[in-house]
């Protein structure tokens, strides 16, 4: 390309200039440097990539663990005439081979990738053939293996600096420790890397703390005095729905995602929330990563956060386009006995792993020295029920057992069949005489599994869909028929996970290699447990200088909009805060208000009264009622 950095980014994007530090890393990749770039939520990392990727003669590679944000941003290219494909879900070889005839012959510009794909020989192959300008790493804080967020395959990104040794890689990350930053530069064989950084908590957001007795009270009467959209962030599936019914019975414009969603599901939920300018989703922390909505103005978490660089992640969604925003953490005092259990079931014990391993061995029946490569649905309710285990501690267990290259897991959710043939064989054919349709099923059950009339074998309903052309519910239908006339012994069972062994089974001798991982994975844990209380329950400095210190960006004044400024900035209110705060406690003297009737009759910025009330409830001098009503205290 002839145009340079600065013509590109006018032409197909409409910016007259970059933002800082964005034209200083574009300059360097340019040049073949390896940069590091630690930007906060919504800084325009993406575009630190696109620019000198589409400058360049070449291919730009982008690897990222957001299938959502991939899309969304070939789908953003393809809308300004820029050539981007997207590797995401199970193609067919043939399939990727004609994507990558595109590359070849068709002018595209941007590869995006999961890191996955870097385990396939046929990709592999294809990107040791063309050109790469530039390896562009998006969430690089998953390469540390013992981060917040780590992802296995991530691991195998050290294969980049390989295929093509001179070619530039961008790392890019929204949050890292010093250690963590460390860890990705090893990781990813950085040459002396330049390191680019923006402080991690934005001056636009503010950060408010509250303990309360009724929580979701609160979150509903913030809600209901904010503009614009707004995530509600929820410890568990079943309260993101609870909480979304009674926030909409209010009257609320509300919405609910969590993990246990199927993909369509989170597509619509999604789709609509952007779409609609005042939508509340209500989520698990599996909302938000990767989305991109510049209007979000507050996000509210309804208990104590995991750890520092999850809730950093989380509060850096509001405010994206730079307008104010409030970030608040609405908890009370069980949420505190809460998190310490949470944080308590995360750390294993190597003795703990390996009884583990072998639960999870027998449950599917795998045999010593064997087991790998196998696959199967695990329903993690039902296996926690089997051996009478803590579900936290089992889901944390299983993911040190993937860290550790045990097993590979995958979100998958569905359902999974299980059945024991209990009528003697003449029963059972006279009955699967009597319906065709039910002995086409159970005939062809018989002829594909063995050992059905010994105990509960697992059934591929979609293989068996395969075998006799009978759609899935015509199956299940008969398999309901052969069990209310007990001529078998059904089980049917929804999964939350696709699991495969990777090693043969030799319990522990498969986990002792990997005690001393399994120690420092329990010593982060309690770390985290450490630092997040710290933050939130005993510490009396500005939130935002401890959070600064914790990244290592230290901040020389206190930032003068988070809880604890509040109650110490008594006596810094501006000329109009104190004119609004006589003009709320006189409003208040013989009345209760809610914040829309005290807008009304203070004409002053809505925005202005908002901190005016904040400041005043955090000096405990007015207080909110049941049906979120100010009054003095």
């Amino acid at each position: 390309m002839s145009s340079s950095p600065e013509q590109l980014l006018n032409q197909y994007w409409g910016y007259p200039s970059f933002r800082a530090p964005q034209e200083d890393i574009i300059r360097q990749l340019i040049s073949g440097r390896d940069v590091l770039a630690i930007l906060p939520t919504g800084s325009g990392k993406s575009l630190c990539y696109q620019v000198p990727g589409l400058h360049q003669e070449g291919v730009c590679v982008v690897i990222s663990p957001l299938v959502a944000l991939m899309e969304d941003q070939v789908k953003d290219l393809t809308n300004r005439n820029i050539k981007a494909v997207a590797l995401t879900g199970p193609q067919p070889p043939d399939e990727i081979t004609r994507i990558f005839d595109l590359f070849r012959h068709g002018g595209y510009k941007f590869l995006y990738l999961a890191p996955e794909r870097l385990k396939q020989d046929l990709v592999l192959d294809f990107l040791k053939t063309i050109r790469i300008n530039l390896w562009a790493i998006d969430e690089a804080h998953c390469i540390a293996q013992w981060g917040f967020d780590f992802r296995p395959a991530y691991q195998q990104l050290s294969v980049i600096r390989e295929l093509h040794p001179m070619v530039p890689i961008l790392a890019l990350t929204g949050t890292a420790t010093q250690e963590i930053t460390a860890e990705i530069i090893s990781a990813l064989g950085l040459k002396t890397p330049e390191l680019y950084s923006r402080s991690l908590i934005k001056e636009n957001i503010q950060l408010l703390i509250e303990q309360r007795e009724d929580v979701l009270g609160r979150i509903s009467a913030l809600a209901k005095a904010q503009k614009g959209s707004g995530i509600v962030y929820v410890s568990t599936r079943k309260q993101s729905e609870t909480f979304a019914r009674s926030l909409k019975s209010e009257g609320l414009d509300t919405a609910y995602f969590h993990g246990g969603m199927d993909q369509k599901q989170k597509q619509k939920a999604l789709e609509v929330w952007l779409s609609r300018p005042a939508q509340l989703m209500v989520a698990t922390s599996a909302f938000g990563m990767g989305i991109n909505h510049a209007g979000v103005r507050y996000v509210i978490h309804s208990f104590i956060p995991d750890s520092i660089e999850s809730y950093i992640q989380e509060v850096g969604r509001a405010g994206r386009d730079g307008l104010p925003a409030q970030a608040w953490v609405i908890y009370h005092l069980q949420s505190i006995d809460q998190f310490k259990r949470r944080k308590n079931n995360q750390i294993i014990k190597s003795e703990d792993l390996k009884q583990f391993y072998r639960h999870l061995s027998n449950y599917f029946q795998v045999a010593y020295g064997e087991g790998q490569g196998n696959s199967f649905g695990l329903a993690v309710g039902d296996f926690c029920n089997t051996y009478h285990l803590n579900p936290t501690k089992a889901l944390t267990t299983l993911n040190i057992l993937e860290r550790i290259g045990i097993i590979n897991l995958k979100h998958q959710y569905g359902s999974k069949t299980r059945l024991q043939f209990t009528a003697d064989n003449n029963t059972l054919n006279q009955a699967l005489d009597q319906n065709p349709g039910a002995g086409l099923i159970g005939r062809n059950i018989l002829r594909i599994y063995g050992g059905v009339f010994q105990g509960k074998i697992s059934i591929d309903l979609y293989q068996l869909a395969r075998k006799t052309g009978v759609s899935v519910d015509q199956i299940k239908d008969a398999l309901h028929w052969m069990e209310k006339r007990e001529l078998v012994d059904l089980e049917h069972l929804q999964t939350d996970l696709q699991l495969t062994f990777l090693v043969p089974r030799e319990d522990a001798r498969s986990i002792n290699p990997h005690k001393s991982i399994i120690e420092r994975h329990a010593k982060r844990i309690e770390l985290q447990q450490r630092d997040v209380l710290a933050l939130f329950q005993r510490s009396q400095d500005c939130l935002k200088k401890t959070l600064a210190h914790y990244f290592g960006q230290p901040l020389r004044e206190d930032c003068g909009m988070c809880t604890n400024c509040f109650k110490k900035n008594k006596q810094s209110k501006t000329s109009a805060g104190e004119a609004i705060e006589e003009l709320i406690i006189s409003l208040l003297k013989d009345q209760s208000l809610t914040i829309a009737e005290l807008r009304e009759n203070i004409t002053f910025d809505p925005e202005d009264i908002d901190d005016v009330l904040t400041y005043l409830y955090h000096q405990q001098k007015i207080d909110i009622d049941a049906v979120n009503r100010y009054y003095l205290k």
